[in-house]
């Protein structure tokens, strides 16, 4: 480079020198005699020949300050440099130059062959190498560059969303809370000329708290299959009102029915059907079994308030689960558009029938068959990040419940009128990064229908080994 440039002086030199001797010379002829064309030719060429090589001159300044700029950044990129791990494997400078358009050097800090750079000394062989990146200035990203590595922020909600793949263990405590309110209003009689109702009427208010206690345990196979376990512990409590006892409107009567127990264990199976991309989405198929390992709610008998006069009745005892097995499939999908997180899944939920020594809440025993209705459930939400450590999100959930059927024995299969539900909610929640392995999941759910549930809320701490 510096005897590209030296050679450029030395030949504006001369040709100003030439200038200088020939410029009185040809006014002096033309002083004395007539213009010689040969004369003038030669003039013309060697003011066409200064005017180049000022051209590229300047060209020559424009590419040494481009040079010294890029040799500056080199400089000051090669001082905070990474250490690439590569094990013990031996790698030629000038292949390590073909990655990306990263640059190894050594300890020395040597530079890669370039023919730019032609006065810096050969490639040679390392086996711990620095690499640092180089653009040059108005050139494009290449097309193999990976995009930013994802914050703990975006990571924790993909787990949540789509679950922990990859070679990893994990265990997480989730603690629930969930309320129902149902009012309604009882008529025992009868009408008279279709304007006169003949009979009692009672007004019941039924308020349920659900406190769950859900430890899991997941396990990452692979990058594309994953699989937990749960196994929740539910503290209920029921209260019971009913105002009209007795015919009277001031009659209210009120129990309050409490019980704890274990709830229904069940065991999911993911599948990672495509890994998100930067024009796909993460696509995962999900799979699960539920076992009836906790309390049905199946011939329970009702008993009778004393002072209600026939009004209210309340359940001996407390179901904890729903008796059967079921299982389900979906599909779930998530996208990540920085710095916005947007998934949804949808799901069909089956519920095998099972028999039952006692099928009704009628004192005795009704044995017979029970089909609890099959369910869809479909969903999306939107999650952002704030920062590294935390984000919120908002989603959707609809569930839609099929009625369920009795089959007593000897007796054809009936439909249960009301059982049928339509459950939605809206849901905020927010992710924190409570350390390198632990985080902290808050979500707060709306119920939208009268069978959801008045609100909702859950406190999950997800833990990776």
């Amino acid at each position: 480079m510096h005897k590209y440039f030296s050679s450029h002086v030395s030949i504006i030199g001369i040709a100003a020198a030439g200038l200088a001797v020939g410029g009185p010379a040809a006014a002096s002829a033309q002083d004395v005699a007539a213009p010689d064309v040969a004369a003038a030719s030669e003039i013309a060429s060697l003011r066409s020949q200064v005017a180049d090589l000022k051209a590229r001159e300047a060209e020559a300044g424009k590419r040494v300050e481009a040079l010294e700029a890029r040799l500056l950044r080199l400089e000051g990129i090669a001082t905070s440099s990474v250490l690439l791990d590569i094990d013990t494997e031996t790698i030629l400078l000038d292949e390590a130059a073909i990655m990306r358009g990263t640059y190894a050097v050594s300890e020395a800090r040597a530079r890669p062959s370039d023919p730019l750079f032609p006065h810096l000394p050969a490639p040679t062989r390392f086996t711990a190498l620095e690499v640092f990146q180089d653009q040059p200035p108005g050139t494009t990203e290449p097309a193999d560059r990976k995009a930013p590595a994802p914050t703990a922020a975006q990571e924790n909600v993909t787990k949540q969303q789509q679950g922990t793949f990859g070679r990893s263990f994990g265990v997480e405590l989730g603690l629930s809370y969930t309320h129902f309110s149902n009012a309604r209003i009882n008529l025992d009689g009868f009408l008279a000329l279709d304007a006169i109702f003949l009979g009692s009427i009672s007004i019941d208010q039924i308020n349920a708290d659900i406190f769950t206690l859900e430890p899991s345990i997941d396990l990452g196979l692979s990058d594309r299959l994953f699989v937990d376990a749960s196994l929740p512990v539910l503290s209920r409590i029921s209260n019971y009102q009913s105002g009209g006892a007795g015919g009277s409107a001031a009659g209210l009567v009120e129990r309050t029915v409490r019980g704890t127990g274990i709830g229904d264990a069940s065991l999911g199976l993911s599948y990672r059907l495509l890994p998100e991309s930067t024009t796909a989405p993460d696509v995962v198929l999900n799979t699960r079994v539920k076992f009836p390992t906790g309390r049905h709610p199946f011939g329970i008998e009702f008993v009778e308030v004393e002072g209600s006069e026939g009004n209210l009745s309340i359940p001996g005892r407390l179901s904890y689960g729903t008796g059967v097995y079921g299982a389900s499939a979906g599909v779930s999908v998530l996208k990540t558009l920085d710095p916005m997180i947007v998934f949804g899944s949808l799901t069909y939920f089956h519920n095998f029938a099972r028999a039952f020594d006692d099928i009704d809440e009628i004192p005795g025993n009704q044995p017979g068959n029970v089909k609890l209705g099959d369910a869809y459930q479909f969903g999306g939400g939107l999650a952002f990040a704030l920062n590294d450590k935390s984000s919120i999100s908002m989603s959707y959930t609809q569930r839609i419940v099929e009625r369920t059927r009795l089959t007593p024995d000897d007796q054809d299969a009936r439909v249960v009128v009301g059982s049928q539900a339509n459950v939605a909610l809206v849901n905020l929640g927010a992710t924190f990064s409570l350390a390198e392995n632990v985080a902290l999941v808050a979500n707060v759910g709306v119920g939208l229908t009268d069978d959801s549930p008045d609100m909702a809320i859950s406190v999950r701490i997800p833990y990776r080994f």
